[in-house]
């Protein structure tokens, strides 16, 4: 194992977690010795432990988003899970709520992201595959500092199953998200 922990921005959609979030854990289970993952969407918790654990997530904190778009209280609630818990890696699917929840959790940690990601290592240190110059050169990047924040395209890797049974489920703190929980999500 590359290293101790990693922590995985858990979506889903209509009571299913999404492929590219079963990707990054399959990648997770690779490189960490403890995989974990973090929810704040409005489906069954319950329901979401069962798949994040078959995928190799041992804990599942849960988020109450309380009708707030989700990026907004995630980051607020990572925030302070990355200060107690210490994990090595944070990982989120490039999509727009990983995009938002990743952005916002930058900003309060005051660490840079690395974005665009299409491999993953942690041999002696976490290595980032990224694509630039729209995908003509592709370098690897290593952050200088733990917790990396990592966006990782979908379909980067296989959806692999551990077999392993139902997640942890944890009630994870809401932190401060200040304002930004006054949007909420209509229709």
């Amino acid at each position: 194992m590359g290293v101790d922990k990693v922590l995985v921005y858990a979506e889903s959609s209509e009571g299913k977690v999404t492929t590219a979030t079963l990707e990054l854990l399959t990648k997770a289970r690779e490189i960490a010795a403890t995989v974990e993952a973090v929810y704040a969407g409005t489906d069954d918790a319950a329901a979401v432990a069962a798949q994040v654990g078959e995928y190799g997530a041992t804990k599942l904190h849960v988020i109450d988003a309380g009708g707030a778009l989700p990026g907004h209280a995630a980051a607020a609630g990572i925030a302070e899970l990355v200060n107690a818990t210490s994990p090595d890696v944070v990982l989120f699917a490039q999509t727009y709520d990983g995009r938002d929840a990743i952005a916002r959790l930058s900003v309060k940690l005051d660490r840079p992201v690395i974005t665009n990601g299409s491999s993953l290592s942690a041999d002696g240190g976490v290595t980032v595959g990224v694509a630039i110059f729209g995908g003509v050169t592709l370098v690897d990047t290593s952050p200088s500092a733990a917790p990396a924040l990592v966006a990782i395209r979908p379909k980067s890797f296989a959806a692999e199953s551990s077999g392993g049974g139902a997640a942890e489920v944890v009630a994870a703190g809401a932190g401060d998200p200040g304002r930004a929980t006054e949007a909420k999500v209509l229709e």
